[in-house]
């Protein structure tokens, strides 16, 4: 798995909020909430809650209605249905300004003729801030986000991750009770997102505040969320632990979209002690053209109340390895070498692609090499028709 969920603090209050050292911090609950624009449903019956001092990632792929989510906590827009609430309170009705919200945009949106230092202070001045407690408050964020030396700059003259963190300071100086967050390191080149995903768990940390963080990275989702919300067509998949997620996805959409490579989906039927067969433990297998996937008693006991005999097989890359004695037949079609191990892309019979992965020392492979695929992990099952999955 490419990261481990995280514990988010355990903060207890009333009705959504607590009070602490770092000021409020609020649950945000959206109950049932919808969003139509004419005839195109953006979020449909949308039932989600972020806890108080979590950090919740909501995940999906473009056009999945993550950002709707978003702007509709922020009061950019106004659901077509359902409630939001923030804290004790409904604020369907509320102005974006009198939610005590923060938002942080992946264009940064900074005043391009203020100085940074000019741009942090931005929302204390809107709120009639003392000046001398403007000034402290500026100066101890920039120091916390290491951008002390730039406060005299203008935006153009910072880089990419100098005007995020600039962006990020504005967000944090007047400790809203919410964070919202929406694709903030999508504009940075690799090792800079990396960085910046580091820095801003090390923030959360600190500031305990409740945020909700909008990605279509999975890598950033499982990296940073103590939990995961992930969306596809406005509708809700699963909400889990990163690690629950990856590990039992609720479908095969959220399989195949969480992970890297994605997760192996096979159309496969299964022989000799189906749900019909009350066969023998452990001799349920999926069978495919070019292969078959030997199943384990758990599957045998989930499959006695399936009505079918088709199932999607699950398998991802790191639990599907060349051996000799494989039972799955496939030609390999690419070659990565990635350090200490290769990941395979493999052509099966049907034409199908999937991945596997070779540690180092385990033989050399070429494009067009005939090899035999054994699975060595746990295999998932899904409805071929509603996509669930099949058992626990």
């Amino acid at each position: 798995m490419a990261g481990v969920a995280r514990e988010f603090p355990d903060l207890t209050g009333e009705a959504g909020e607590v009070m602490t050292d770092q000021g409020k911090i609020s649950a945000v609950a959206l109950d049932r909430v919808s969003k139509r624009y004419g005839d195109v449903e953006a979020v449909c019956d949308l039932t989600l809650q972020a806890e108080p001092g979590e950090l919740l990632v909501l995940l999906g792929p473009s056009g999945c209605g993550k950002s709707t989510v978003l702007r509709l906590i922020a009061g950019l827009e106004s659901p077509s249905e359902g409630t939001v609430r923030i804290g004790t309170q409904v604020v369907n009705d509320v102005d974006p300004k009198d939610r005590d919200v923060a938002m942080v945009f992946q264009s940064y949106a900074l005043y391009p003729h203020l100085s940074v230092r000019r741009n942090i202070e931005f929302p204390l001045r809107s709120r009639h801030f003392p000046s001398n407690e403007r000034g402290e408050l500026v100066l101890r964020v920039a120091k916390s986000l290491q951008i002390e030396h730039l406060l005299d700059r203008k935006p153009a003259q910072l880089s990419g991750g100098q005007r995020q963190r600039v962006a990020l300071a504005r967000a944090v100086v007047r400790r809203p009770a919410v964070f919202l967050l929406d694709e903030p390191l999508s504009n940075l080149d690799a090792q800079l997102r990396i960085e910046m995903r580091a820095e801003l768990v090390e923030m959360h940390a600190r500031l305990r505040t409740t945020s909700i963080y909008v990605t279509h990275d999975q890598t950033e989702a499982i990296t940073m969320g103590h939990r995961i919300a992930v969306m596809h067509d406005g509708r809700l998949q699963q909400v889990g632990t990163p690690r629950a997620v990856y590990e039992q996805p609720a479908n095969a959409f959220v399989a195949g979209f969480v992970g890297n490579p994605p997760m192996n989906i096979l159309p496969a039927h299964i022989t000799s002690g189906t749900a019909n067969s009350g066969g023998a433990a452990g001799v349920v297998s999926a069978n495919f053209l070019g292969g078959e996937i030997a199943l384990g008693a758990e599957h045998s006991v989930a499959l006695r109340g399936f009505s079918s005999d088709e199932v999607l097989a699950g398998v991802r890359a790191e639990h599907l390895s060349p051996d000799p004695e494989g039972t799955i037949h496939a030609t390999v079609s690419l070659v990565e070498e990635l350090g200490d191990y290769q990941q395979l892309a493999c052509r099966l019979g049907t034409g199908q692609l999937v991945t596997a992965r070779a540690r180092s020392g385990a033989g050399t492979f070429a494009t067009g090499d005939a090899i035999a695929l054994a699975v060595v992990g746990e295999v998932h099952l899904f409805d071929p028709v509603t996509s669930q999955r099949i058992g626990s």
